[in-house]
């Protein structure tokens, strides 16, 4: 008889752990659309890491923290110009 309980709580065990598992297979994002949001975040952090160091190198020149970044920046605004004049 001790046998008999013993092996229904077991069971009823099992059974708890296969609803919680599939619980957390329902969850869980299949592995493309892990793959995808994945590159998205890495796009999205090299893209704004640029920009950050875009408007911080333009907010230094501005203040004029950072000498001959507006050197820099003027010549490639003429390059800029010459390759659209072509």
């Amino acid at each position: 008889m001790a046998e008999e309980t013993f092996e229904k709580e077991g069971l009823g065990h099992l059974a708890r752990i296969e609803e919680e598992l599939e619980e957390i297979k329902d969850r869980t994002a299949n592995p493309k659309r892990s793959f995808i949001n994945g590159m998205w975040q890495g796009a999205g952090a090299i893209v704004g890491s640029i920009a950050a160091i875009i408007l911080l190198g333009w907010g230094l020149s501005v203040l004029g923290l950072v000498p001959g970044v507006g050197d820099i920046a003027n010549s490639l605004h003429r390059m800029v110009d010459t390759v659209r004049s072509r």
